[in-house]
């Protein structure tokens, strides 16, 4: 073998190594955006959860009380800065916004460890765009964060600083109905 034969050879060689590198790279990433979706998938799943359980409670205490006849009056319902959990709730949810400023740790099916906060507020329809408001009306939104418990975190965004870490948030409204 002559050495132009040797030099195609370890060019030959160099050549496929590099090539063999690059698809272990993309299947590198393509692991990493797939586990990457995973998480998100399951901190949704998660969320949904909460939510559907949330809505399985009474919209407000004063809805709960059999004996109050001013269910229709939005006065009656607990005060704007007072959501949350009442004095008399012992820490058991009861109605819709025991669930403000509460923070929950949560595992999913993969062992991913995830930080689900809440918050409740009154909303009503303004321009076309649910607003927040600060009086009684009937209609509450919550909103579910969801973060995971890892660093580097599990489910983060890419920047020109690096890994930052990404946040699941969901909200939907919940109103409250009666027939008279």
């Amino acid at each position: 073998m002559g050495t132009g034969q040797t030099l195609i050879t370890i060019l030959a060689l160099a050549l496929l190594s590099l090539a063999v590198l690059n698809i272990n790279r993309g299947l590198s990433s393509h692991d990493i955006s797939l586990a990457q979706n995973r998480y998100r998938l399951e901190a949704l799943s998660i969320a949904t959860s909460y939510i559907q359980q949330a809505t399985q409670y009474y919209f407000d205490e004063a809805v709960a009380d059999s004996n109050n006849t001013a269910k229709t009056d939005p006065n009656t319902f607990t005060h704007p800065l007072e959501l949350g959990f009442e004095p008399t709730d012992s820490m058991q949810i009861n109605d819709f916004d025991d669930y403000n400023n509460m923070v929950k740790i949560d595992t999913g099916k993969s062992s991913v460890i995830y930080r689900v906060s809440f918050k409740v507020e009154y909303v009503d329809l303004s321009g076309g765009r649910v607003v927040p408001v600060s009086y009684r009306t009937f209609h509450k939104r919550m909103t579910v964060f969801i973060t995971d418990n890892y660093e580097p975190p599990l489910i983060y965004r890419e920047t020109p600083a690096g890994k930052v870490k990404d946040t699941i948030k969901i909200s939907f409204v919940y109103s409250y109905w009666f027939y008279n």
